[in-house]
C-alpha cells in the first residue's frame, strides 16, 4: 500500500494546504481522487485491491455515489461483472427527475463513494435506496478520513469497508519524507479533534 500512497501524492491526489469540505469541515488536506482516472494503471490496482479484500459474491448491485463514486463504481461492477448503478445528491429536475439510476428493488447492495469524511452524503444515500426497496449491505471507499463517517454507517447496520486511512496516508508521507513532523503532527491533532467533536 505504500507505493499506492506515494503515487497518490506524486499525482496531486494528497494535497497540503486550507480546505473546505463538502461536509462544511475546514481541513488542513485535500484528498481529491479524481485525479486517478487519468492514471488508469494506478486506478486498476486500487480496485484490484478493493476487490482482493472483500467478497462480492452475495452482492447483487454497485451503486456509486454522484459524482466522485461513479467511476470507481464502473470499474468495479466491470471487473465483477456485477450491474451497476448510480445515486445522485439532489434530485434532478427534468426527464423522470430520479435520484437513483438503476433497478435497485430487492437488490443486496454495495454502496461506492471515494472518500468518506462525517459519512452524511453516504448514510442519505442507504436511506433513498431502502426507500426504494434496496438492500444496502456494504459500502465501499478508497480513503476513510476517519472523522465520523465509519461509525455513523456501522450504526445503521451496514458494514463499512475503506482501503486506507488518512493516518495510514499521512504516516506513510512521513516516512517516505515527502511531509515533516510538523505537518504530520498537525494532520493527526486535527483528525483527532475533528473526530472528538463529530462523534
Amino acid at each position: 500500500m505504500q507505493e499506492i500512497i506515494e503515487e497518490l501524492y506524486k499525482i496531486g491526489a494528497v494535497k497540503i494546504g486550507e480546505f473546505t469540505l463538502t461536509s462544511g469541515l475546514k481541513s488542513p488536506f485535500y484528498i481529491d481522487l479524481r485525479r486517478i482516472y487519468s492514471y488508469p494503471d494506478l486506478a486498476m490496482r486500487i480496485v484490484d485491491k478493493i476487490i482482493s479484500s472483500i467478497d462480492l459474491r452475495e452482492i447483487d448491485m454497485i451503486i456509486g455515489i454522484a459524482t466522485a463514486g461513479i467511476p470507481l463504481a464502473t470499474y468495479i461492477a466491470c471487473k465483477n461483472k456485477i450491474p451497476m448503478g448510480y445515486i445522485r445528491i439532489e434530485r434532478k429536475e427534468h426527464g423522470t427527475a430520479s435520484t437513483v439510476e438503476g433497478d435497485v428493488s430487492k437488490k443486496r447492495i454495495a454502496v461506492v463513494d471515494d472518500v468518506a469524511t462525517t459519512g452524511g452524503s453516504i448514510e442519505k444515500s442507504i436511506q433513498t435506496l431502502k426507500e426504494l426497496g434496496g438492500d444496502p449491505k456494504i459500502v465501499i471507499v478508497v480513503v476513510d478520513r476517519e472523522q465520523g463517517a465509519r461509525e455513523r454507517i456501522e450504526r445503521l447496520g451496514v458494514k463499512f469497508y475503506r482501503l486506507l486511512t488518512a493516518k495510514e496516508i499521512f504516516r506513510t508521507l512521513l516516512l517516505k519524507r515527502f511531509i515533516d513532523e510538523k505537518i504530520y503532527k498537525e494532520i493527526l491533532d486535527y483528525l483527532e479533534k475533528t473526530r472528538s467533536i463529530i462523534t
